[in-house]
C-alpha cells in the first residue's frame, strides 16, 4: 500500500475488511499524521524498514537542496488570519490576490527574490510554486507571465488535457513554460525530476505538507546538481507552530517524519 499514511482514513476502511494478504506493505514518505494517530496499528505495529530525510540525504538517494527562508512584505500575524487553529484561506486569499496593493508588493519581492537567489539561471528553472487557494495559483501564473516569466495554474478545476500539457512543458527543457503554481494537487503522485525550484508561498501547518511538497524537488536529474528551496516567511501568527516545519529538515529530532518508511503487516 502507497501513500500509507492515509491508512486510518474512512475511504481506506474498504481496503483493510476486504483483503486477507499473507503480507501487507505499507510504504509512506510522511508516517506521522496531524492529527495523531498511529498507522502502526494498521501494520501489526511493525516497522520493517526506515529512512529519514537526513540519512536519505547522505546517503544521496535524494538530491541535496539549499533552503531560503525569505522575508515576506506581507505581514499574516493579526487575529483575523487565525481561525479554528489554523490559518483562515480566505483571509490570506483577500492579502495575496485582492488587495492590489498588498500583492503587488508581494509579487514584486517574490520575482526580486528569485532574481537574486538563481543567480541569473531563471531561463533554466524549472519550479512549482505552491499557493493558499485556486484563486492565488492563478493570480501568480498571470503575474509572472506579465513579468516575463512563462508560468501555468494547474488546480482541480484544470482540465485533464491542460494538466497534462502543463506538466509535459515543466519537463521538458526545451520548452519556455518555467512555473506551475498549483495549491495541494501535486502534494502526491507528481514525477518531474526536472524541477529544480520549489516556492512556498503561503504558511503551512501540516508538516505531512510541507514534506510532501519539498519532496516533489528532491528526486535526481541530469544536469541537476541541487533544489532551490524559497519559502516566503511573514509575521506569522504566535500560534503558528514553524518549529514543526523545521524540524524536518535536521537530523536527530524526535518524530522526525521518514523519508521512506516500510510498515510490515503479517496476519
Amino acid at each position: 500500500m502507497d501513500e500509507a499514511h492515509h491508512a486510518p482514513a474512512s475511504s481506506y476502511k474498504g481496503i483493510f475488511e476486504g483483503f486477507s494478504p499473507r503480507i501487507l506493505l505499507g510504504l509512506t514518505a510522511t508516517p506521522e499524521r496531524m492529527d495523531g494517530e498511529s498507522i502502526l496499528p494498521y501494520f501489526s505495529n511493525r516497522i520493517a524498514a526506515e529512512l529519514r530525510l537526513p540519512e536519505a540525504l547522505d546517503e544521496k538517494l535524494l538530491c541535496p537542496f539549499q533552503y531560503f527562508g525569505v522575508a515576506d512584505p506581507v505581514s499574516v500575524e493579526d487575529d483575523r488570519f487565525w481561525q479554528a487553529g489554523k490559518y483562515n484561506t480566505g483571509a490570506l486569499e483577500t492579502a495575496y490576490v485582492d488587495d492590489a496593493a498588498q500583492a503587488g508588493k508581494r509579487v514584486r519581492a517574490i520575482i526580486a527574490a528569485l532574481d537574486r537567489y538563481q543567480l541569473g539561471n531563471l531561463g533554466r528553472t524549472k519550479g512549482l510554486g505552491f499557493c493558499v487557494s485556486i484563486r492565488h495559483a492563478e493570480f501568480m501564473a498571470e503575474q509572472f507571465t506579465l513579468a516575463g516569466i512563462k508560468s501555468a495554474a494547474v488546480t482541480s478545476q484544470t482540465d485533464d488535457a491542460a494538466r497534462k500539457r502543463a506538466v509535459r512543458e515543466l519537463q521538458a527543457r526545451d520548452e519556455q513554460l518555467r512555473f506551475v503554481f498549483t495549491v495541494d494537487l501535486f502534494n502526491e503522485g507528481l514525477d518531474v525530476p526536472e524541477i529544480n525550484t520549489v516556492l512556498f508561498l503561503r504558511p503551512t501547518e501540516s508538516l505531512t505538507v510541507f514534506l510532501q511538497q519539498l519532496g516533489r524537488g528532491l528526486r535526481h536529474s541530469a544536469g541537476k546538481d541541487y533544489l532551490q528551496v524559497l519559502d516566503f516567511v511573514a509575521q506569522m501568527h504566535k500560534r503558528y507552530r514553524v518549529d514543526r516545519k523545521f524540524a524536518a529538515l535536521l537530523p536527530g529530532v524526535a518524530r522526525l517524519p521518514a523519508c521512506a518508511a516500510g510498515l510490515l503487516h503479517s496476519p
